[in-house]
């Protein structure tokens, strides 16, 4: 067994205007091995994709104990390995450079700095389990730091357990707002980085109720403290989840009005609610960790689609929403799954296992080949709450199944858990096989009846797109002054006549393109042809096209004229009111 090396970072921001970090890593050659390899990592749990972290790397030199230079040579894209020549101590210095705003990545500028651990610190290969010390230097006008991390001497200075623990908690220094709560009697933290028009009060009460319903659905709540890094932007919206802390980004304005706010607290919901469902209750793949290659689930629907099917539905059990909210919010789910073509091409599964090369990696044609594992598998965490309703009569529900995932696989076992054995948690809880239901909308690519599981709360749909009107089934935008197909829609009418994605649409039936695609061709009806006049590569092209249209669902949600009493009493068991 390797013995411990006493691993220690220092993180120096000398220069912040730079946007680079200067890290140094000091550590003993305990097993006197004649290399030592370092290693970074190329992505980041939570988010799958290859980043190259170590493409942000330069300057990287390594040095013995008294400060003489070391051999090293860069043997893969992302691992130094050093001849050590006996030293006992070694120091490797490398400068990051941080320019990325993402909650996936890092960011320095002259007024503060943000850090995701996977793109700033390097391991020593064999030694990631040990204990890490960490400090931070940063200019003398920075007060804050926000990191989840044990204090050691200073909040400039940390430990943690392990390397997967250090990158697993990002940190935000500089002079931002720091809002204290208590919830559920733990002490939580919201780091408000950059200015918004938000309402931190409103924001501390709703948080609370977030700890409440959570907590209250998986009986207990794992933390001993809490912290929410909320980086406020221009335009950019996303989250990412971490042991004992998230990072939300939302754009600085969007605070108001309520609706747009409630899109905040449902992000914030999402990524609290990862607590359980992903840090600790995980698909198999998803732990240990390896840093250095693509980790593949087909269980991604269960970690993102389960988490966002409870984003929304547990606004309503919180109160924060109301009944009708909720089921404004399922429509856009429902919809947004029945406007993507690659719905009849994509299983859930599939998209799971593809997420590295495809959801990630979305082009021009993603909607007609492929689903989101967030949206579809939130559409089948409300179908398997309602089946296992039905079922049991309303003695279970999809609480029961992952609260039985969160206690016999992560505190019993230890570990995360396979396909098969969310199947038999839904069984469980069911009381019947679900093999029908896996092989049809999980494994397969079955189109979905609304209307039989909505049925069972007393609801049902009305789809309210007539179909009558003109579509050419493109997408475009004005780029420089200039029409651009930006997609197209698999079979519709631009597809099968011949239309390619960046074709510029000069005129319509002769005459010039002065407004978008959509409000011109409302001017025709469903069968007339229409002549297009597009630039391709420089080069004038005519398309006669003749003018379909969009057999797309819009579906609404709307109660049934006579429920029965049973469906009643599943809609009072599902929202806790009447129906």
């Amino acid at each position: 067994m390797a013995k411990p090396i006493d691993l220690k970072y220092t993180v120096s921001i000398p220069e912040p205007h730079t946007h680079y970090a200067e890290v140094e890593m000091e550590f003993n050659n305990t097993d006197k091995d004649d290399f030592v390899e370092l290693k970074m990592a190329v992505w980041t749990p939570g988010s799958y994709l290859v980043r190259e972290f170590s493409k942000s790397v330069e300057a990287f030199e390594v040095t013995d104990g008294k400060g003489k230079p070391l051999n090293f040579k860069k043997t893969r894209k992302n691992v130094w390995t050093v001849e050590t020549n006996g030293a006992k101590k070694i120091k490797a210095k490398y400068l990051v450079y941080a320019f990325e705003l993402t909650v996936r990545t890092s960011f320095i500028d002259a007024d503060m700095a943000y850090m995701n651990g996977t793109s700033i610190f390097m391991w020593v290969e064999g030694h990631q389990d040990e204990k890490v010390a960490i400090e931070y230097k940063v200019p003398n006008e920075w007060k804050d730091i926000a990191l989840a991390l044990p204090t050691n001497g200073s909040q400039w200075k940390r430990t943690a357990e392990n390397y997967d623990i250090l990158v697993d908690s990002p940190v935000a220094i500089g002079n931002h707002d720091t809002y204290e709560f208590t919830a559920q009697g733990i002490p939580h933290k919201i780091a408000m980085i950059g200015e918004g028009n938000y309402d931190i009060e409103q924001i501390k009460k709703d948080f609370i109720k977030i700890a409440d319903v959570t907590t209250e659905l998986y009986k207990e709540n794992p933390l001993k403290e809490y912290t929410y890094i909320v980086l406020n932007t221009a335009s950019t919206y996303g989250g990412l989840e971490h042991l004992h802390s998230t990072s939300l980004i939302y754009p600085r304005w969007n605070y108001q009005p309520y609706g747009s706010y409630v899109r905040f607290v449902s992000l914030a919901l999402h990524e609290y609610f990862h607590l359980w469902n992903v840090k600790r209750a995980r698909p198999i793949a998803l732990g240990p960790f390896d840093y250095e290659n693509e980790t593949y689930t087909n269980l991604l629907w269960v970690a993102e689609g389960f988490t966002s099917y409870y984003d929304e539905y547990l606004l309503q059990r919180a109160g924060i929403i109301d009944e009708e909210g909720y089921f404004s919010m399922l429509e856009n789910v429902f919809n947004t799954l029945e406007s993507a073509e690659g719905r009849k091409v994509q299983s859930l599964s599939e998209a799971s296992f593809d997420a590295w090369i495809k959801f990630y990696r979305k082009n021009e044609n993603s909607n007609n080949c492929c689903i989101s594992y967030y949206g579809k598998g939130a559409i089948i965490a409300f179908m398997l709450d309602a089946e296992i309703r039905s079922a049991s009569k309303g003695k279970n529900s999809l609480d029961d199944a992952i609260r039985f995932l969160y206690n016999e696989y992560y505190k019993k076992l230890n570990r995360g858990f396979t396909e098969q054995e969310v199947q038999q948690a839904i069984e469980k809880y069911a009381g019947k096989s679900m093999d029908d239901f896996f092989a049809k909308y999980i494994n397969g690519t079955e189109e979905i009846d609304y209307d039989k599981f909505l049925g069972v709360y007393g609801l049902q749909t009305k789809n309210v797109n007539k179909g009558a009107s003109p579509f050419v089934g493109c997408r475009t935008e004005y780029d420089d002054g200039k029409l651009i197909i930006k997609s197209l829609t698999r079979d519709a009418a631009a597809y099968k006549t011949g239309l390619n994605v960046n074709d510029e649409i000069i005129a319509i039936d002769g005459y010039r393109v002065k407004d978008d695609i959509g409000s011109i061709v409302k001017r025709y009806n469903a069968g007339e042809t229409v002549t297009f006049t597009i630039a391709r590569d420089g080069k004038l092209r005519t398309f006669d096209i003749t003018l379909g249209t969009n057999k797309s669902k819009r579906l609404q949600i709307e109660k049934v004229p006579n429920p029965s009493a049973e469906q009643k009493a599943r809609y009072k068991e599902w929202l806790g009111t009447r129906f």
